[in-house]
């Protein structure tokens, strides 16, 4: 078993994952911008932050309508907020805008709010303050930085369930199943040498960039991606399988190997381009490395 050839299969199958999670990423940040998820999630979590589903919910809608949170957000969903701004809008807040004694008046407001998770953290964090404005006020980022972490995980954990689906369907869609791409590349030289050529140019590019968030940028990202993945002479598409040669496969049960193949696909998509453009990496530097040449006979 040549070294060298395992190389350039796994280089193969990284740049097919990588271009698929190009796809996935863009389409689920398109699906995201069109429902708002960003600000609607962050909505949601500054209400869970401040308990707007009990007594203290007009808290949690006068820190969300406050101009620090809306921002430039035409919607008024605005999809980031820092926490130095949420601190500052809160405060404005609970002192009603005024400036004279402010630390004196927010305690005084915290202990006037029915009885909820807001007030109980924020009782905490003012005790430990101890009359420091500057502390209280780091003490709330850090409370607000750590639900922000939170609906991070969250937001990860859907973007991950996404790119899963996605790759299962396209995996499905036009059938490209990692074992056959896998045999294809091992076999034949000549499809090896066009997807390492094809590889070569990613591997000296950055790391994929996030896009500026507006549909048009997604559109010309899959697209890109998408047009990369047509020119691939890739054993891939119903093409490659007739109605009869699937009809083979499920009497003889080789239909497994199809299954497991679609299978690893879809997981592979889902660990995300990131993932795949530093794996590529990696294997072109490894490839590259390889046995040093003897040195030169000296007489």
């Amino acid at each position: 078993m040549s070294l060298g050839v395992v190389l350039d299969v796994a280089i193969g199958l990284a740049l097919t994952y990588m271009l698929l999670g190009l796809i996935a990423s863009a389409l689920q940040e398109s699906v995201a911008v069109a429902l708002k998820w960003r600000g609607k999630q962050l909505r949601d979590g500054i209400a869970e932050l401040l308990a707007a589903d009990g007594p203290a919910a007009a808290l949690a809608r006068d820190v969300h309508a406050h101009a620090l949170v809306q921002g430039t957000s035409r919607s008024g969903l605005p999809s980031y907020v820092s926490a130095r701004n949420f601190t500052l809008a809160l405060f404005d807040v609970l002192t009603a805008g005024t400036q004279a004694e402010a630390f004196g008046e927010i305690e005084r407001s915290v202990a006037a709010l029915p009885d909820c998770r807001a007030k109980q953290s924020l009782a905490a964090l003012i005790v430990r303050a101890n009359g420091d404005l500057t502390a209280l006020r780091t003490g709330v980022e850090a409370w607000y930085d750590d639900a922000m972490d939170r609906l991070s995980g969250d937001y990860k954990r859907w973007s991950h369930y996404f790119a899963l689906v996605f790759g299962l369907v396209v995996a499905v869609a036009l059938n490209i199943d990692s074992i056959t791409l896998a045999r294809g590349l091992w076999d034949d030289p000549s499809l090896r040498a066009a997807y390492i050529a094809a590889a070569q140019h990613y591997a000296g590019q950055p790391p994929p960039a996030p896009t500026d968030g507006t549909l048009s940028a997604m559109q010309v990202e899959v697209q890109a991606a998408s047009k990369a993945l047509r020119a691939l002479p890739a054993p891939i598409g119903w093409q490659a399988l007739d109605w009869n040669g699937l009809r083979a496969r499920i009497a003889d049960g080789s239909i497994v190997w199809l299954l497991l193949g679609w299978i690893a696909t879809a997981l592979a998509v889902s660990l995300g381009a990131p993932f795949w453009f530093d794996t590529l990496q990696k294997l072109f530097s490894i490839r590259g490395s390889g046995p040093k040449p003897a040195p030169a006979a000296t007489n």
